[in-house]
């Protein structure tokens, strides 16, 4: 496929419904349709990103990782701010075709596509605007295109295992979306169930193991959280790997409060006005205050978990 290939989908409104998506974000989306006459930058860049989707359509990830979608400028138009989902949407029916050929079940179809109705959600509570435009893209673009599946409380991501010479083994990579409590039943069984499925949709792609790269698995907040707390009982699951230098010092703390406070970020570190900002009515959200006020900061850390052969 090229961008002149790329069509965006005749029954959108339909395609919008199944993906779970609010019916007043499916009115603005519609409306802000990007028209190659009319549009002429937005179909670029939506065509483009449509198109690296069916490049990579059912590919794993590979180990040498995925970017996120670049965010848009926040002076964009709505259609702007809806090009990144009129891309995605695109590739909807080949995806669907996908899930029925693996014998994926439709509630995990649904609840995996469910996504783009998620990130609209969050996009507007987040930045107070309708689209997605305004929020980095990591997990919608790889489920959009066969890479990563929702089954219960997590969403997994087929990623090649690497060791330097090649593709070295396959593993799951756990998320853990913004969706409420963190029950450790409910995780529990959905990692169990992802290590049933995966091996019959994708039968030769043998599952050495489970990787988390998360906030979630910061030993820091053990000092803030109670020994028994959904948190720290997800911790203990994993074996957390040694700490890599972050990208920025204040890496961990922007996806903290992206993610678990559903506040957006500063460009750069946090100031005194930023944390005065964060509401103090739970214990993640004091802790957050109080760890940055002390001059600390937060990390994205890994974790590892094997499967049992």
């Amino acid at each position: 496929m090229t961008a002149s290939d790329v069509q965006l989908p005749e029954n959108a409104t339909e395609l919008l419904e199944y993906c779970g998506v609010a019916e007043r974000d499916r009115r603005e989306m519609l409306a802000a349709r990007p028209d190659p006459e009319k549009h002429p930058e937005w179909w670029v860049l939506t065509s483009a990103l449509a198109t690296n989707l069916e490049q990579n359509l059912e590919k794993p990830l590979p180990s040498t990782g995925h970017r996120a979608w670049p965010v848009v400028p926040e002076s964009s138009t709505q259609v702007g701010m809806y090009a990144w989902a009129w891309a995605l949407l695109s590739g909807l029916p080949r995806l669907l075709e996908v899930h029925a050929r693996r014998g994926v079940p439709e509630a995990v179809t649904r609840a995996t596509v469910g996504a783009l109705g998620g990130v609209m959600g969050s996009h507007r509570e987040i930045y107070g605007r309708s689209g997605v435009g305004l929020m980095p893209l990591w997990g919608p673009p790889l489920r959009f295109r066969g890479a990563d599946y929702e089954i219960g409380r997590h969403s997994f991501t087929r990623t090649h295992l690497g060791l330097g010479d090649g593709v070295s083994g396959h593993l799951l990579m756990i998320h853990v979306p913004p969706i409420g409590p963190l029950d450790p039943t409910v995780s529990e069984q959905s990692i169990t169930a992802a290590a049933q499925f995966f091996p019959q949709w994708y039968p030769n792609e043998p599952i050495y193991g489970f990787v988390c790269p998360s906030w979630l698995l910061d030993p820091q907040l053990a000092e803030y959280l109670p020994a028994e707390s959904n948190i720290l009982t997800f911790q203990r699951r994993f074996t957390i790997l040694p700490l890599l230098p972050p990208s920025t010092p204040y890496e961990g703390d922007h996806e903290l409060m992206r993610l678990a406070l559903q506040l957006a970020p500063p460009e750069g570190p946090l100031t005194a006005d930023d944390l005065a900002r964060v509401p103090q009515d739970t214990t993640l959200q004091r802790a957050f205050v109080s760890h940055l006020s002390s001059g600390r900061h937060f990390h994205l850390r890994t974790g590892i978990r094997l499967t049992s052969h």
